[in-house]
């Protein structure tokens, strides 16, 4: 059966993402999304004085909010910016969804790309008149032994082991798959892909029913849509988000990230004292030796689908200038991360 929309038009659908990043990422996302098929992309910014505003704004397609201090107050029932950036994302994407006008609503960060092997249209046909939702899977950007590559979107994409941790553990080591949830780095729970219309809170992997003990929401799962998820888009971009992690207290780490990444961030903290130690490791967890990417592929856990949000962005923004590379990447993470880094780097010189 042909999914259509509730005026009888092919369905329609937009993204919403909380984003605080360098300008060349956010513009590359909004770009990709509205050339596959997007009716909206709308964006969060979670520094209200972004200077992408303005820029944003300009776009056909784009919606762009401000987080500011009103407007806190104004969706956070007077209680102001909530310190967890999980709930940030939750809150901005459920006010999202209520006033969006598309049939479905994919919740995403700056840092993942929607990645299409089959229509729209076919993969929301799926849900049956109950679901409410589509759990589209993620896959994690890595990186295969000699490649030596320096574009952000470079690398190649692993998918989760699930329901299998004897194969992970037996792909990747003793040493390696403990840091690994169901074989990623990142999460590896997928993003939703929400039917509008219903009375549901949209959290950062899940749609959820309404009330204090609800669970998820009635969904499937989807087959020929995928979340290419560059968890890191440079090394130094990687170790700036672990090293602010690790600048939490435990209950704030145990509550944000899942149980593998948690483990990351505490071995980087309690473990790794210098700033190569802290990019072997990364690379550690994220590089694939020529067994694991031979044992991935006969396993059918490792693809290279291609995108190309940097041509994306160049054809939608082509007045602004945008330089791809790790180096130029690394010098927009902006002076708090910097200043992270030079704390390791110093500490890298001082060993």
């Amino acid at each position: 059966m042909n999914e259509t929309s509730r005026q009888g038009k092919p369905p329609t659908w937009a993204v919403v993402a909380t984003v605080r990043e360098p300008a060349e990422l956010v513009l590359a996302f909004v770009a990709h999304h509205l050339e596959l098929g997007a009716a909206k992309v709308l964006i969060y910014l979670d520094d209200p004085d972004d200077p992408l505003r303005p820029i944003l704004r300009a776009k056909s397609g784009v919606n762009v909010v401000a987080c500011n201090e009103d407007y806190w107050n104004k969706v956070n029932k007077g209680r102001g910016r909530p310190p967890n950036q999980n709930a940030r994302q939750a809150i901005n994407a459920t006010t999202a969804y209520k006033k969006v006008k598309a049939d479905y609503l994919l919740h995403l960060d700056a840092d993942e790309f929607l990645h299409m092997a089959r229509p729209f249209a076919e993969e929301v046909a799926r849900l049956e008149a109950d679901d409410i939702w589509l759990r589209v899977p993620a896959v994690e950007r890595c990186w295969l032994a000699g490649d030596r590559s320096e574009h952000i979107f470079s690398g190649v994409f692993r998918h989760p082991i699930k329901q299998a941790p004897l194969v992970a553990k037996r792909i990747y080591g003793e040493e390696v798959a403990p840091y690994l949830a169901n074989g990623l780095a990142g999460s590896s729970h997928g993003k939703p892909l929400v039917r509008t219309g219903h009375k549901v809170q949209l959290q950062v992997h899940a749609a959820k029913l309404p009330g204090k003990n609800s669970g998820w929401a009635p969904h499937k799962k989807a087959t020929g849509l995928h979340v290419l998820h560059f968890d890191g888009l440079t090394p130094l971009h990687w170790a700036a988000k672990t090293l602010r992690y690790a600048e939490q207290g435990d209950e704030v780490i145990d509550h944000l990230l899942h149980e593998e990444r948690a483990l990351q961030v505490r071995h980087v903290r309690d473990n790794i004292g210098s700033m190569p130690e802290l990019l072997r490791f990364f690379r550690k967890i994220t590089g694939l030796t020529p067994e694991q990417a031979r044992a991935l592929t006969e396993h059918g856990r490792l693809s290279a689908m291609k995108i190309d949000p940097e041509a994306a962005m160049r054809r939608a923004f082509p007045e602004i200038e945008a330089d791809f590379s790790f180096r130029a990447f690394d010098l927009k993470l902006g002076a708090e991360n910097a200043k992270r880094l030079m704390k390791k780097i110093a500490a890298s010189q001082a060993a």
